[in-house]
């Protein structure tokens, strides 16, 4: 079931290839847009959640200052499989949001989706509060902390709470965009058993003419874990 619905969302994001599926209704208050991604690997805050190229389509709809949306990965050998959730505010560059990552492994795995019982669900609750500046300060934010689900410490069975913290800095060279970031594990969590940097590298992003009028988004990263010692050089391609 989880691979037949995977399928279907893939080839609904490819569509938009095809077709300009940014749509807006008649005041212009809401758009829904369909993408893919195809990734070397997909990285996540300075961890490698699987060593083989993915694909990662999403939808989202947005309607004023709010925005929800559904995003998915899974690996070519289909041994790293995530549905996220997510829901958020956003008024003059300051957001608050809620998503619900599901990661069960395996895209063949026996986990329901529905589990949402706490010490076996593979649904973790994230609650984040971003800033996205601008051209005349070209800063971003974002304090993530887990606030339910699979998050557990193993000694006392209950969560660790885990929080990160990601500030960057971007610029634009034409139509090229370059995001110089960190993040930081803020103590023992998820994410390692110290306060430390986890995610500090450089991404740049930008758009090729392929035909006409479609363009193709490109991105390439550099990333650096200095707890794990790890260096991820990443490429990507959308639609």
């Amino acid at each position: 079931m989880r691979a037949k619905l995977f399928i279907l969302f893939v080839f609904i994001s490819l569509s938009s290839f095809a077709f300009d599926l940014e749509n807006r209704d008649s005041s212009q208050s809401t758009k829904l847009t369909f993408k893919s991604e195809f990734m070397s690997q997909h990285l996540w805050r300075g961890y490698a959640m699987c060593d083989v190229p993915s694909i990662e389509p999403s939808i989202e709809i947005t309607h004023r200052f709010l925005t929800a949306g559904v995003w998915s990965a899974l690996s070519a050998n289909g041994e790293y499989f995530e549905i996220d959730l997510y829901i958020k505010y956003t008024y003059r560059g300051f957001s608050i949001g809620l998503y619900d990552y599901y990661c069960p492994g395996s895209i063949s795995t026996n986990q329901s989706f529905l589990n949402y019982r706490q010490n076996s669900t593979k649904h973790t609750l994230d609650f984040h509060l971003e800033y996205m500046g601008n051209e005349r300060f070209p800063v971003k934010a974002m304090l993530a902390t887990m606030v339910f689900g699979d998050d557990i410490n193993a000694e006392t069975n209950e969560n660790y709470f885990s929080t990160y913290f990601e500030m960057a800095y971007f610029l634009s060279f034409e139509k090229i965009q370059v995001d110089y970031f960190v993040g930081f594990n803020l103590y023992e969590s998820y994410y390692g058993k110290k306060p430390s940097i986890i995610n500090v590298g450089i991404k740049s992003s930008g758009k090729i003419n392929l035909f006409r009028n479609k363009y193709i988004p490109l991105q390439a990263s550099i990333v650096n874990n200095p707890l794990t010692n790890k260096v991820y050089l990443v490429f990507g391609f959308g639609f």
